[in-house]
């Protein structure tokens, strides 16, 4: 994809844990006071402390944002990326739940190394494309040339994960209107600042 390295799995054991991160976000949101719709139509972005959540699914959210962190970093650095160490990674998270039309618009995660996001539930829609994440290409002369292949999207499949760049320009297509219900976990790595071999 424009030689932008992706990674996409479908998470071991997504089966025992996702149930139980989909309650754990519907109730957080009754109470999370920082929960607010910036960037999406339809959509609540909770505050993005989630991998603070003193749960065993939350520990399992960890290991799958790790993984695929690792492999994006090994894809890009090869045997330098064995010089990162636990210090030097920072991670957040924070779930976005879509209702009935719900879409995110155009957005970068500039500030961060790596972005991603785990699909923890996607009820069936009768729109095939409903909820796609959407990979933009982040070429603005390739684009006004018609030199563009387009967008490259990627279905909501509760238990994958899907990594990217931060700078990649993505948004999510809306969320059909027969849709109940749809929530992600986005996060973010990024790097501190003593390690500067990501730059």
């Amino acid at each position: 994809m424009w030689r932008t390295p992706v990674y996409q799995a479908d998470c071991p054991g997504a089966a025992e844990h996702l149930p139980v991160l989909r309650e754990m976000i519907l109730e957080a949101e009754k109470t999370d006071t920082q929960a607010a719709n910036f960037g999406g139509i339809d959509a609540i972005k909770s505050s993005q402390t989630m991998l603070t959540w003193d749960h065993p699914s939350i520990e399992w959210l960890k290991v799958q944002i790790a993984a695929a962190g690792d492999a994006m970093t090994r894809a890009v650095l090869g045997d330098a990326a064995a010089e990162i160490g636990d210090h030097d990674v920072n991670a957040e998270a924070w779930a976005v739940v879509y209702r009935s039309g719900g879409s995110l618009r155009p957005h970068t995660h500039h500030d961060s190394a790596w972005s991603g996001v785990l699909y923890v539930a996607a009820d069936p829609s009768s729109d095939t494309e409903a909820g796609y994440l959407q990979m933009l290409d982040p070429r603005p002369a390739a684009v006004g040339r018609i030199a563009s292949p387009g967008v490259v999207r990627y279905s909501p499949i509760p238990g994958r994960m899907i990594a990217f760049p931060g700078w990649q320009p993505h948004s999510v297509k809306a969320t059909a209107t027969d849709a109940r219900l749809r929530i992600a976990i986005a996060w973010n790595i990024a790097y501190h600042e003593r390690w500067s071999r990501m730059s």
